[in-house]
């Protein structure tokens, strides 16, 4: 619907004198009533958007609106008689304004050059007149973002890392693996939470990583930096083998070990509190194997060596992948149970939700050995992917997923 010419007001005096009247006004009217306004309203750009009214005066004889909050002809954009339906345009009419016979502003595909303040006035008859304000906010569809990291290979413990998150929108979070990032304490984010700094760097930060913008209307998530970390492996020191008595002789003894690594070992004198350091390499050696080498005591310090403890080092191979089946993996909320059982030897076994450590729920019971995960009955929040991880000292492995739907 278009505005006629102001020609078609003619026959209506009265009404389009006061019109004239408010044009030479450079202050505001005050309005009767506080409760008379414009509901302020946020738009997706390229929508057709409403600025409706509130608390209309019952016996209107007509509206007028403004680009602002000046009531002057500049800024003037329409009016409408709703006895006859007439229209008047202004400087501020771009074409795609329709008042409605209610009052109600339509602007046909929106954009950000529209957003801002409006101003309406009620025409009531006897030459009065009420005053309304509002606000039109329009966003854009969000950008999907970029995110760079400073280095996307590091050592534990030895390097930090930033990624940036390159956006121009406001609102910014962080994701680990699909999900929402909890910052651990060597983690901090910038004040606009564009920038985030891991240092040092840990095993457990390796993983996946993107940022995820935002506005009221849209989201869009960057694509993923992987980050990998290099960590040395270490092996605990399991029992004591045997104890040795030596003398300032040199004296070779045999160690017998399971390993594929590399170990630095310390020997000291009880008497001395010296410390003496060999270094040790082992390669090609399987988990079955069986393999001996000589540790050199040497007395270059002119140390007395009276006691040295052996220990026996412990390593583990390669861990194996564990098996997680699960009893049903589609059930009904609060009828139905579900076992998951993790198939494995490892003595050591954990749960994960959703990528996440599985948080124990009062329905929720694991057998002794932990390999055996009840959910008894099943409620809606309990949906989603389940694994099973297995570590010792030196490694660790997930199952496959199972995906619980509810």
């Amino acid at each position: 619907m278009e505005f006629p010419a102001a020609s078609a007001l003619r026959g209506c005096v009265p009404w389009l004198g006061l019109l004239l009247a408010i044009f030479l006004l450079t202050l505001w009217i005050p309005p009767t009533t506080a409760q008379f306004d414009i509901v302020s309203t946020i738009a997706l750009e390229g929508q057709d958007v409403i600025l409706r009214l509130r608390n209309t005066p019952p016996d209107d004889t007509g509206f007028i609106w403004y680009r602002g909050i000046e009531m002057k002809y500049h800024k003037f954009i329409g009016s409408l008689v709703s006895y006859s339906s007439e229209y008047l345009t202004g400087p501020k009419y771009s074409g795609r304004e329709e008042i409605t016979i209610g009052g109600h502003l339509i602007i046909k595909n929106v954009t950000v050059w529209d957003r801002g303040n409006y101003t309406v006035i009620t025409v009531l008859p006897k030459s009065r007149s009420e005053i309304g304000f509002g606000r039109l906010r329009v966003s854009r569809p969000v950008s999907v973002p970029t995110l760079l990291a400073s280095i996307t290979t590091v050592t534990e413990n030895e390097d930090a890392v930033f990624m940036t998150c390159n956006t121009d929108e406001s609102s910014t979070n962080w994701l680990f693996n699909a999900t929402s990032l909890g910052l651990r304490e060597r983690m901090k984010l910038t004040k606009d939470h564009r920038i985030l700094l891991i240092d040092p760097v840990r095993r457990e930060d390796a993983g996946s990583y993107q940022c995820k913008v935002s506005n009221p209307f849209s989201t869009a998530e960057s694509a993923p930096v992987e980050l990998d970390v290099k960590y040395y492996s270490s092996a605990p020191v399991w029992l004591i083998r045997d104890m040795y008595k030596h003398n300032n002789n040199n004296n070779n003894k045999q160690l017998k070990v399971d390993s594929n690594v590399s170990y630095r070992f310390f020997f000291f004198s009880n008497e001395k509190s010296k410390v003496m350091k060999l270094d040790l390499m082992i390669s090609s050696i399987t988990d079955q194997s069986s393999f001996s080498f000589p540790i050199f005591m040497s007395n270059t310090v002119n140390i007395l060596w009276n006691k040295i403890t052996l220990r026996t080092i412990g390593v583990r191979g390669t861990l194996s992948v564990p098996t997680l089946l699960a009893s049903n993996t589609t059930v009904t909320e609060n009828e139905d149970a579900v076992f998951m059982t993790c198939y494995t030897d490892e003595s050591s076994t954990n749960w994960l939700f959703n990528a996440m450590s599985l948080r124990l729920r009062e329905r929720m019971k694991l057998s002794q050995d932990h390999r055996t995960l009840t959910i008894d009955p099943v409620r809606r929040e309990d949906a989603g992917n389940y694994q099973c991880k297995v570590s010792n000292p030196v490694s660790s492995t997930e199952s496959a997923p199972v995906e619980l739907d509810v």
